[in-house]
């Protein structure tokens, strides 16, 4: 029997540079994808000494911008290999499903239909309901990341959802990755780039950077993978979890 590689943390959490090699390996992907990724999508990286390498954190950034629009496999390949990363350090427990986004959904984070007339105060409305999970120890703190991400460019996404979160993870004010969710009564215009406005929010909340692209991939999985119409239609909480849940049943039995 061949021993069991172990799989350790990802250098996200040790470097602030990677090479072309260390970023392969941390995301999943293959090299050659990466310098596709440089020439095609223009992934931010420097040259040196006909070397590429990588900053970290302008790396997140480029996933947050684009993970939507990347292939599903590549998407599937990124969370993967995050999800190992965490399992192997006692992040993520096992079974996986145990850990699964639902899972990571207080019932008290998630609230329908809501009037809310503009942007700044979805994010306000977002803050509370992370506060009334009792996981968020500073609200002024994710009110302010929130308002710096967004002032970034708007995490809305086409179809009326968007996937609000924090420019960087805050563990000065949560220890644990929790997700809440606010559908608005009407849509609101969040700087959608359809130009449509958005009703369903995401709210991702993570105290390091490994937790926080594993939400980003499995949200887009979700999303890729239809949940977004059931949870327009859904009628309670209870029903929004009843549809994340069969999608991600479905994603983990591919």
């Amino acid at each position: 029997m061949k021993p069991t590689t172990e799989i350790k943390p990802i250098d996200f959490v040790k470097s602030d540079y990677l090479t072309i090699g260390q970023l392969a390996s941390n995301l999943g992907w293959s090299v050659r994808f990466i310098e596709g990724l440089v020439r095609g999508e223009r992934l931010p990286g420097l040259e040196i000494d006909g070397s590429w390498h990588f900053r970290r954190e302008d790396v997140i950034d480029w996933l947050e911008q684009k993970i939507q629009t990347l292939d599903k496999s590549r998407v599937r390949q990124l969370e993967k290999r995050v999800e190992s990363s965490l399992v192997a350090d006692g992040t993520f427990r096992r079974p996986i499903a145990i850990d699964r986004l639902v899972s990571r959904m207080p019932d008290d984070g998630i609230t329908l239909d809501v009037a809310v007339p503009n942007k700044t105060d979805v994010l306000r409305a977002l803050v509370c309901l992370a506060e009334q999970t009792g996981l968020l120890y500073d609200r002024d703190y994710l009110l302010a990341s929130l308002l710096d991400r967004e002032a970034l460019g708007s995490t809305a996404m086409p179809g009326g959802v968007a996937l609000c979160h924090p420019r960087r993870p805050i563990p000065n004010a949560i220890s644990t990755q929790f997700f809440c969710l606010l559908r608005t009564l009407h849509p609101v215009d969040f700087g959608a780039p359809d130009g449509q406005g958005t009703t369903v929010f995401l709210l991702l909340c993570a105290p390091d950077d490994r937790s926080h692209l594993y939400g980003l991939a499995r949200v887009a999985r979700i999303l890729h993978n239809g949940a977004l119409d059931a949870i327009k239609a859904a009628r309670n909480p209870a029903e929004i979890k009843a549809a994340i849940t069969a999608v991600e049943n479905r994603i983990h039995a591919d």
